[in-house]
């Protein structure tokens, strides 16, 4: 539908007009005319696209000495699609016009620019016109598909069938979601995006963005044969993502152009509706779980009503799985630009998601900085699939995130506790503790805590320094003055519950050598290591190095 430099040699350059180099590009679209005028500057500003026209009779009034040569090269750089020239043309012009693939034209004597240049101008304004309608078109029927709920997937799939390209629709880490091949032409799958995302970035950093009027940019794509328009899909947080029309660079068109951007348009408002869908569930689920936190829920028939039918029933034994995102240090400038909130709503429906294929009958809900999922237990004999269960999860959302570590804590199941908000509160210690103590990308249960569950809650660093000095630093002194281990020899002999097979295998040492050593910490300490208090006070002290070691990074309190 666009106009391109055949079309205007037919419809709009005069009778006798005549192509002597650049046939190649004879394709090439035309968006304007220009008319080269005999006083500097020679054209208005050129934008690439035009037919630039020029008379040679004007040369010599710009600048002495002024070659048709010159004005060819300095055309070629700003892209134009061709160049019709009144009066003679050099065999030199002619064949630099060629070498650069550039259309160059020769109008008859008679004919007069300033009509040639009304000419094409009307003709491209025509085309124009038509092309509006042609993309105001598309732009209806992609949206009808929204009115039906039909969802991107069927977007795609219509204007892959109207442009004969293939198309894709990008999240905002340039993962394709949704996608429709072309005729002739790969599928989503086999084009690599991904490579390009770098320019992409820098261009929607560098333009104007709105969800009504997307703009439109045009990228090289692996294989090298293959180019694309790209659209930003910008929503109320920004872009969301990025739908392509993909196609042999030769082949996309200038409604290919106008196709990408009323389809992203349309997809804005397709995210945004979505958006709006699951902020409401979600509010529901909210809802929900701090209706379910009250006391007394098994005595409220409608509450459990209500529970059952969004799927979670609060008669079943359950436990409580929380999540939380925590930025990694990375250098992704991408995860650098979200915000709390959206992090955590994507968190939510990764986790749902991920949920809805292991444990439909889950309930999953935001809280806070939080995302909670209570999953029934069918009085499970052991823990071990729901903790495989949820470091599954975990490691699969922060994959999925980029750019965020994700923490896991899982709690006792509420048979043990009896009732859901003792769980929670147990799954909200185990995340933070675990996240300090295991590293924020981390899965830990509370029941493993041990110790460490009284250990942070003291509110003072300096007092839990002074007694892990008291029991440990002469021993931590000498460990670092001969490079020693009686430390970390210490830590496995209360690991193998003070069985000394079990340590001096652990530990690759000959018993001798294990009983020397014990020797070295009683003497070093003047701790008693067969005194049952002295023992745990021993391992409390150890126990506070890993929470304090695990601080080092952090100032202040331990919460």
């Amino acid at each position: 539908m666009s106009v391109t430099v055949e079309d205007l040699v037919q419809l709009a350059l005069p009778q006798g007009t005549r192509v002597l180099a650049g046939r190649g590009g004879l394709t090439r679209e035309v968006a304007w005319a220009r008319s080269l005028r005999p006083r500097p500057p020679a054209f208005e500003a050129l934008e690439g696209g035009e037919l630039a026209l020029v008379s040679t009779a004007h040369l010599s009034l710009l600048e002495e000495g002024m070659t048709l040569e010159y004005i060819l090269a300095r055309l070629e750089e700003v892209q134009v699609a061709a160049v019709a020239v009144l009066g003679e043309v050099s065999k030199e012009a002619i064949a630099l016009a060629e070498t650069l693939g550039l259309p160059l034209l020769q109008l008859p004597e008679t004919a007069s620019l300033a009509e040639v240049e009304r000419a094409a101008i009307a003709t491209v304004v025509d085309r124009q016109a038509e092309l509006q309608r042609r993309a105001t078109e598309i732009y209806r029927r992609l949206s009808q598909l929204t009115l039906e709920d039909r969802g991107l997937q069927a977007v795609t799939e219509k204007l892959a069938e109207i442009t004969g390209k293939t198309v894709t629709i990008e999240d905002d880490q340039f993962r394709v979601q949704y996608g429709a091949r072309g005729s002739e032409l790969p599928g989503p799958d086999e084009i690599d995006l991904y490579s390009g995302k770098g320019d992409l970035e820098q261009w929607v950093r560098g333009v104007p963005l709105s969800g009504t009027q997307p703009p439109v940019a045009r990228f090289s794509l692996d294989p090298g044969t293959l180019s694309r328009y790209v659209a930003p899909v910008v929503a109320r947080e920004g872009v969301v993502g990025y739908l392509s029309v993909i196609g042999h660079g030769e082949t996309l068109t200038e409604l290919d152009r106008m196709a990408a951007s009323r389809a992203a348009a349309v997809s804005a408002v397709e995210v945004t509706k979505e958006a709006a869908v699951g902020e409401a569930e979600a509010r529901m689920r909210g809802d929900l779980l701090d209706q379910l936190l009250s006391p007394g829920v098994l005595e409220d028939q409608a509450l459990l009503g209500k529970a059952r039918r969004m799927g979670y029933d609060p008669t079943l034994a359950s436990v409580v799985v929380t999540f939380k995102a925590i930025p990694a240090d990375t250098g992704d400038s991408t995860a650098a630009q979200w915000g709390g909130d959206r992090v955590r709503r994507r968190l939510e429906s990764l986790v749902r998601v991920e949920m809805s294929l292991r444990e439909p009958r889950a309930l999953v809900a935001s809280r806070g900085n939080m995302v909670v999922a209570v999953i029934p237990l069918d009085n499970r004999a052991s823990d071990r699939p729901l903790r495989e269960l949820a470091e599954g999860m975990r490691a699969k959302s922060q994959a999925a995130l980029g750019g965020y570590s994700i923490a896991t804590g899982i709690g006792r199941s509420t048979l043990e506790r009896g009732g859901l908000a003792a769980c929670l509160r147990e799954a909200e210690r185990a995340l933070a503790i675990g996240s300090r103590v295991n590293g924020p990308s981390s899965t830990t249960y509370f029941g493993d805590l041990g110790i460490l569950r009284l250990l942070a809650q003291v509110s003072s660093v300096s007092e839990l320094e002074g007694f892990r000095q008291e029991m440990l630093g002469s021993l931590e002194a000498h460990d670092r003055r001969s490079g020693g281990e009686l430390a970390r020899t210490l830590e496995a002999f209360f690991r193998c519950h003070g069985n000394l097979t079990r340590t001096a295998g652990q530990l690759s040492l000959h018993r001798n050598s294990l009983l020397y050593r014990l020797q070295r910490i009683e003497e070093i300490t003047g701790h008693d290591l067969e005194d049952p208090e002295t023992r745990l006070s021993l391992q409390a002290a150890l126990k506070v190095r890993q929470l304090l070691e695990a601080e080092k990074p952090r100032k202040g309190q331990l919460r």
